[in-house]
């Protein structure tokens, strides 16, 4: 059988086309050139014939299928933002070309694109033909599994998602379900349970805040926010348990650009019986830790482990925390609830 030239020149195109770390971003969303360019070869390889898309899909590692669903989820968002159902169908036809349905978020990003859809008057009959002709028959099978289950599925946090609101607009936050064997997280379909995020104050804006003024000062760049949980060792002995009980937290890597070593940022909620200033003090006197404590809210400064050959140079805590305590004083702290 003759390969197929336009199939081979997409997977090309593809392969030249790995989104930026925080294109991964859905918090502080913003516009990515590669948007477009990635929508051309989905919409080119959706309109081949059954042979063409195969032979599109036989071709995807690893690194071209991050590519096409992280497109898939940021037209879904784009299309939550804009109220687009153009977005919307471009989505739903990148999660269509995915090799197999095991490179699909069935039950978040997949559910909630079907939720948005009927949000926004769009046809759940056309888009399920149109997903059917795109798709394999694997992940045609598992589609109408995700359909069937959209009868029991009325709000965006039974997709595993929650909606937030930033100074960048509009914001998801993908939960954590923790699996049935120890330790494991994921974002997949498991046995578990869901990771809570219910603050009462606008978490995502203080996290969004905190990540630009440390981006602003140059010192390191800062990776996408998501959801997290921070480790009772983090607070020396006086927290029982693995975890400590959060009403949401949230977390982002900062790495250095000056040589010097990098650290995760914890922005998290505690709950109203939890002695905050306390776990500060415990925190910062953990392992060459930061953490600072206001109104229920608390950051912590925690070292990524380095394993470079030669001195690394750490950074200076004490500047950061400087921003940090400007950005817990400036932030809001009033009455927020998750959408």
């Amino acid at each position: 059988m003759d390969p197929n030239p336009r199939a081979r020149a997409a997977l090309d195109e593809l392969a030249n086309l790995p989104y930026e770390v925080n294109a991964a971003e859905f918090i502080r969303f913003r516009a990515e050139a590669n948007d477009g360019a990635v929508s051309g070869v989905v919409r080119t390889v959706a309109n081949e014939d059954d042979r063409g898309r195969e032979e599109f899909r036989r071709g995807l590692d690893d690194e071209r299928t991050e590519t096409v669903r992280l497109f898939a989820k940021r037209r879904t968002l784009h299309a939550r933002r804009q109220s687009s159902l153009g977005s919307l169908y471009e989505a739903m036809d990148a999660f269509a070309l995915l090799a197999a349905p095991g490179d699909v978020p069935w039950e978040s990003w997949l559910k909630a694109a079907l939720l948005l859809a009927g949000s926004i008057g769009g046809d759940l009959d056309m888009i399920a033909r149109r997903f059917a002709d795109v798709a394999n028959p694997d992940a045609t099978a598992r589609f109408n599994v995700a359909m069937e289950a959209m009868n029991r599925v009325a709000s965006l946090e039974q997709c595993r998602m929650v909606e937030v609101t930033t100074n960048y607009g509009t914001g998801w936050v993908e939960m954590i379900v923790v699996r049935d064997s120890p330790g494991r997280l994921s974002r997949a379909p498991t046995l578990g349970y869901e990771v809570e995020y219910h603050p009462t104050t606008n978490l995502a804006q203080l996290a969004a805040s905190f990540a630009d003024a440390l981006d602003g000062a140059g010192r390191v760049t800062t990776s996408p926010i998501g959801q997290d949980r921070l480790a009772a060792t983090s607070f020396s002995l006086i927290v029982p348990g693995s975890y400590l009980p959060t009403t949401g937290c949230l977390s982002f890597i900062a790495d250095s650009v000056v040589g010097g070593s990098s650290f995760t940022a914890f922005v998290a909620e505690l709950p109203e019986d939890v002695e905050g200033e306390t776990l500060a003090e415990s925190a910062s006197a953990t392992n060459d830790q930061a953490a600072l404590y206001d109104r229920r809210r608390i950051i912590l400064l925690s070292p990524q482990p380095d394993f470079a050959d030669g001195d690394q140079s750490a950074i200076d805590l004490h500047d950061v925390e400087d921003l940090a305590r400007a950005v817990l004083a400036g932030a809001d702290a009033g009455p927020w609830s998750a959408r």
